[in-house]
């Protein structure tokens, strides 16, 4: 499993810093092309957009395998460990309830989505597939969050 996870997060970093990469490249084309030669690009502004669309959803995943989400950690430390794990655990299997939800949800969306953007004629499916794809990403990260928090609290209790 651990195998797993460090190749998707592999993966993960790799494909953000690319959309990151694109994104400011095109994007600074757009200001030399406005600049000099007063003639923008149709396709820079919805492909930045996109771009950003994908860093945000891949972006759920990275935050949570980092623990840079926000979170109460003021009053999570002032708790017992008992009561922190289990705290824990009902933000983690909540989470994970609204991302099930939000992966059913979106791939309904994706399936009726038979429009192409407008200034690149690409299927906006490739655009809205990141959602369950970051959704997918966050629950194994989450499941894999979840396991570690057991087996930390049993091996405290044993001791």
């Amino acid at each position: 499993m651990t195998k797993i996870i460090n190749f998707l997060q592999k993966i993960e970093e790799y494909i953000i810093v690319l959309c990151l990469t694109v994104m400011g490249v095109i994007l600074f084309l757009q200001i030399l092309m406005r600049f000099f030669f007063s003639s923008p690009l149709s396709w820079v502004e919805e492909l930045a957009r996109y771009l950003q669309i994908w860093i945000t959803f891949l972006g759920i995943g990275y935050g949570v395998r980092k623990g840079s989400h926000i979170s109460m950690s003021l009053v999570k430390n002032k708790m017992p460990e008992i009561i922190k794990y289990i705290f824990e655990m009902v933000c983690n299997i909540s989470s994970l309830f609204v991302f099930i939800v939000l992966i059913s949800s979106s791939i309904n969306f994706i399936v009726y989505q038979n429009v192409l953007s407008t200034a690149m004629n690409i299927p906006m499916r490739l655009v809205y597939s990141v959602i369950p794809i970051g959704a997918t990403i966050y629950i194994i990260y989450s499941v894999a969050d979840i396991i570690k928090l057991t087996k930390e609290q049993f091996t405290m209790r044993r001791k």
